[in-house]
């Protein structure tokens, strides 16, 4: 048979819908008889392509399963040998992820009696969270990881034959937890990996790690539930400039990577974090922060109201250190004698131009600006409005005269006012 070509939608995910689907029954009238006659009986139709990918889909179904029971051998059966390398480090990475629930899709691209080039869609949550349905898109449902193989038949089923990267934008992709050697240390609340050149500083990080989640847990307590587990990978120079598309704002020691609503991952610059006990601690217990006030995010986007996302992850940050003992109080004298106090706590987004002073005024202002919120109206009240803002998605008036019962202008002015008293 001809190569039959299926045309696929990219943002959908979804195969055509086949012109002739089997167990379809067609009837034929007697061509002797009236049109209104008794049917002969019915002849069913089988479509090959239809029948293909159905085996395809279920062969990697059964893989995906195979990947949460901890069957390495059932996860490396659809594959040829040539590959298995490349699934042993996904299979072991994601083990180690704790992972809890995989299921796949097939997107059928070409078809011969040869050969299928198709694309697998690998849906994943990792840590015991809640799994959503299945959705299509890279930002809808589980997290998922697509890649592009050629099967062919094989001893009665289908062999995956070849592996390359899918064209489908994926701001999830690469993932950590596909490097290969990547090395882990478990703790009680969190999980903390690296490659293996940085594999010497797990043990150091593990437990710096592990008293910031104490720490992130408390104010997880108090608007929500804490993460089921934090995890903390340690990038290096080749890592940082890749997972999950590469950082490249060179002030970033580093960020938050929420997982569509599945939870997130945390992602350090080993050359920037580990020069100090006390910054590795805060940049960790900072984006800690970040993973318990904007999971699940509604209306967000990494440019909204900057000054309240990193001020409350500063706050949490530096904790249990008020901000006038911190360093963000020298950064805010020397800001303040250089170009002036600013006349709002709600200063404007950082960009990629942002100078190095810019920068680090953002952050220091906008730490004293969760601090006052905190002195002034109760810490709780500041997580609340924090929630309203940033989980779900409320302008900050609104959110102002929710959380503090009175307009954000007249708590702006109260905390400009405040701030210059501190400084």
């Amino acid at each position: 048979m001809g190569d039959l070509h299926v045309s696929k939608k990219v943002i959908a995910l979804a195969v055509t819908v086949l012109a002739v689907v089997a167990g379809v029954a067609v009837f034929w009238p007697d061509r002797d008889r009236p049109a209104t006659a008794t049917p002969q009986p019915s002849a069913s139709f089988h479509n090959p392509v239809a029948d293909a990918r159905a085996e395809v889909k279920a062969l990697f179904d059964t893989q995906a399963k195979a990947l949460v029971a901890g069957d390495e051998r059932g996860w490396l059966a659809p594959v040829d040998p040539a590959l298995h390398d490349t699934f042993r480090v996904m299979y072991r990475n994601l083990r180690a992820l704790e992972i809890s629930h995989a299921e796949s899709d097939v997107v059928l691209l070409k078809y011969s009696e040869s050969e299928l080039l198709i694309d697998v869609v690998l849906g994943y949550c990792l840590g015991g969270v809640p799994c959503p349905a299945w959705a299509a898109g890279d930002a809808e449902g589980a997290p998922k990881l697509y890649y592009r193989t050629v099967v062919v038949p094989r001893n009665g089923s289908y062999t995956a034959t070849t592996m390359s990267e899918a064209d489908y934008h994926n701001h999830l992709s690469p993932a950590p937890w596909q490097t290969p050697g990547l090395r882990f240390v478990r703790g009680e609340r969190v999980i903390v990996a690296a490659p293996a050149g940085l594999a010497k500083h797990l043990g150091r990080v593990l437990p710096v790690a592990e008293k910031a989640a104490t720490v992130a847990d408390r104010f997880a307590a108090v608007s929500g539930t804490p993460p089921q587990r934090y995890r903390v990978y340690l990038a290096d120079n080749r890592a940082w400039k890749s997972w999950y598309g590469g950082e490249r704002r060179n002030w970033v020691a580093g960020y938050h990577k929420a997982l569509n609503r599945t939870g997130s991952d945390l992602v350090l610059r080993a050359d920037a974090v580990l020069g100090s006990d006390r910054r590795l601690r805060e940049t960790i217990q900072h984006e800690m922060g970040h993973a318990v006030t904007l999971l699940p995010t509604v209306d967000w986007t990494e440019d909204d109201e900057d000054w309240l996302v990193e001020g409350i992850a500063e706050y949490i940050g530096s904790a249990p250190a008020a901000a006038p003992d911190t360093g963000s109080a020298t950064v805010l004298r020397r800001s303040f004698a250089k170009r002036g106090a600013p006349r709002s706590i709600a200063l404007p987004g950082l960009t990629e131009k942002s100078d190095e002073l810019t920068v680090d005024t953002l952050y220091a202002h906008s730490h004293f600006a969760a601090a006052c919120l905190a002195d002034r109206y109760g810490e709780r009240k500041l997580l609340d409005f924090a929630h309203l803002v940033l989980q779900r998605g409320q302008p900050v008036d609104t959110a102002s005269r929710g959380a503090f019962g009175r307009p954000f202008a007249v708590v702006d002015k109260a905390c400009v006012a405040w701030i210059r008293k501190k400084i």
